[in-house]
């Protein structure tokens, strides 16, 4: 049957797709930067691989695969490539260092990038991308008696109000906008992670993006006290850390209140009466993380 090539560290929704279209999805490993590991890529793929998938923006490390590398490899064996930026499209473009992901690279088939995300629009707001209209005529269904002649998903009838949302936001912001976003989630990023070095708590990777995995000595004992708190923190799966994501709402008190509070902790003067917060809902799941 056909199979499709992802990441150890791809979102689940693959694993929902792949089991409803039949596909097989086989995982490949990562590397000790948790980026795809490109010969474990090569390996996989066989006479029934349709498609290979990277990610801009990993769900619990917030790391970018070489998707330039990916697209080469796509090319190279007439494969799909599709690029997993639903967190990362919407903070990778307005990075100060630079990272080709989109379709400026040759090779990309598809991209999503979701509004709900970091595009500071309403839930729910996903974004597909082609780079051909082709891609849609697989799927096309056709509506007669619909002012739209055909349709291109699974749903049906469906509200418009998160499209008008996301076209106010992106309208209002501009580039300018999203630039001054991530440029401030990026130093409130920084700022944790220095606060962390100095407790003596390393970064799993130097954070890519806003998205940042700490490695807590005595995790779960110490995310326990944290809770009692107020702070509600996520994990990474494997290796373990905590996981937190520096949303646009924060500022830098928060942070400086996170980094005192985990200092206690891990110094086993913890407590309840700190400063904490309630969970983030990020998109349609919810990710603890500062607030």
């Amino acid at each position: 049957r056909p199979n499709m090539i992802v990441p150890f560290s791809a979102h689940f929704s693959f694993d929902k797709i792949a089991d409803l279209l039949g596909i097989e999805i086989r995982k490949a490993s990562l590397d000790t930067e948790f980026k795809v590991d490109m010969d474990s890529v090569s390996d996989l793929i066989d006479s029934n691989t349709i498609a290979l998938v990277g990610i801009a923006g990993s769900t619990e490390f917030g790391q970018i695969d070489p998707i330039d590398r990916l697209a080469k490899l796509a090319l190279s064996n007439n494969l799909f490539l599709h690029v997993d930026a639903a967190f990362g499209g919407y903070v990778i473009p307005f990075l100060d260092k630079k990272y080709d992901f989109d379709f400026s690279v040759k090779g990309v088939t598809s991209i999503t990038a979701d509004p709900h995300k970091m595009g500071m629009s309403t839930i729910p707001a996903g974004g597909l991308l082609f780079r051909e209209e082709a891609c849609l005529l697989p799927l096309e269904i056709d509506t007669p008696y619909l002012t739209i002649r055909k349709q291109h998903s699974l749903v049906g009838t469906r509200s418009g109000a998160a499209v008008a949302a996301a076209y106010a936001v992106m309208t209002h912001l501009g580039t300018e906008g999203y630039k001054e976003i991530v440029k401030r989630c990026m130093k409130m990023t920084g700022r944790l992670v220095e606060g962390a070095c100095d407790l003596g708590i390393d970064p799993l990777i130097e954070p890519a993006m806003n998205i940042v995995a700490l490695d807590v000595p005595d995790l779960d004992d110490v995310r326990k006290k944290l809770r009692s708190r107020g702070w509600v923190t996520s994990l990474t799966r494997n290796p373990k850390a905590m996981r937190l994501i520096i949303m646009p709402h924060l500022t830098e008190d928060t942070i400086d209140s996170f980094i005192s509070d985990l200092g206690e902790c891990i110094h086993d003067n913890g407590g309840a009466g700190g400063s904490g917060c309630p969970i983030l809902h990020c998109g349609e799941e919810a990710y603890p993380a500062l607030k």
